[in-house]
């Protein structure tokens, strides 16, 4: 006689795929990412780990949760396993940041040419990684791209205009239009000589 072992492995996975790409905002849940895949019996894991918030079902292969931090786009890799193999697949996922909200300055601004301004600090609701502002401000004058304050001392005489100053983040961005003026120096005292 002899002792034979016999082992039957399950057909190995394949063809395993999620919906592409996936951009979320974060603090908002998901709708839950199935996977397609052929097989039985299977496994699923994932490497890197998936963004804060968010989670895989290790025997059905979704994707679910809330995700809790803002996360560069990044491939996160799943695989299916079982007694006959393994298949990946590369999945895309975005966490982007919610969009900022309600950007206000005060307005109307009037100037004089040659006076320091008193710093103009923007009002918003949400987080700014970037401010920009068009046209170009008078001359003089700088909007940091940072907190999104403007300061300076206008340097030309500028006739009223409206600059769009833009705050963004990678969910969105907002506007507002601030009407700034730079005038002349008032004249002074006017004074005549007058014989004695």
């Amino acid at each position: 006689s002899f002792a034979v072992t016999i082992t039957v492995n399950d057909v190995a996975p394949a063809a395993l795929s999620y919906n592409m790409p996936n951009v979320y905002t974060v603090n908002s849940a998901i709708a839950a990412l199935v996977p397609t895949v052929s097989g039985n019996n299977l496994s699923f894991s994932v490497a890197p780990s998936l963004p804060a918030g968010l989670s895989l079902d290790a025997s059905t292969g979704q994707i679910t949760g809330t995700p809790t931090s803002v996360t560069a786009e990044a491939t996160y890799t799943v695989t299916a396993s079982n007694t006959g193999g393994t298949t990946s697949f590369g999945i895309s996922i975005t966490v982007n940041d919610v969009a900022p909200i309600s950007l206000t300055y005060t307005t109307p601004n009037v100037y004089t040419i040659g006076s320091a301004i008193t710093a103009l600090a923007p009002s918003i609701t949400g987080n700014v990684t970037n401010y920009s502002v068009s046209p170009a401000l008078p001359n003089g004058l700088v909007l940091n791209t940072t907190t999104g304050v403007i300061s300076g001392l206008p340097t030309t005489i500028t006739d009223t205009e409206i600059y769009t100053v833009t705050a963004t983040n990678s969910g969105g961005s907002t506007s507002f239009g601030i009407s700034i003026t730079v005038n002349d120096i008032a004249p002074g005292t006017l004074l005549y000589n007058t014989p004695n």
